[in-house]
């Protein structure tokens, strides 16, 4: 798994460093809101919602490259497909922990942009 690349998300922004600080700003803005959504989803089962949950902070993480918080989100995706949600706790978690590791190097990164 490979640290965070803004150069791949910076790309995606044709070079747009305004562009950029709004999608990561958008990203830190939004996933804590689908992390609320899994949760209750996880406790009651709802694979449906993991799936779509997962596959939506998924989605949103291939901006960065392959960080390790995009792994998780697809697992999670993947455990919400089969219904087979009995690991999904203990990924959840995992999750939780890399997307606010991200986070901190989201804002370091943004913060070193804005310098240079």
């Amino acid at each position: 798994m490979q640290p965070l690349d803004l150069s791949l998300a910076l790309k995606a922004a044709d070079g747009d460093l305004d562009l950029l600080h709004d999608v990561v700003e958008a990203f830190l803005e939004e996933y804590p809101t689908l992390l609320a959504a899994l949760e209750p989803a996880l406790t009651a089962g709802d694979s449906a919602v993991v799936q779509r949950a997962s596959h939506t902070i998924k989605g949103t993480l291939r901006l960065f490259g392959n960080v390790p918080s995009k792994e998780l989100a697809e697992r999670l995706e993947e455990m919400g497909a089969s219904g087979s949600l009995e690991d999904a706790p203990k990924t959840y978690e995992a999750l939780k922990k890399s997307l606010e590791s991200l986070r901190r190097s989201l804002l370091d990164a943004m913060k070193n942009l804005e310098k240079s």
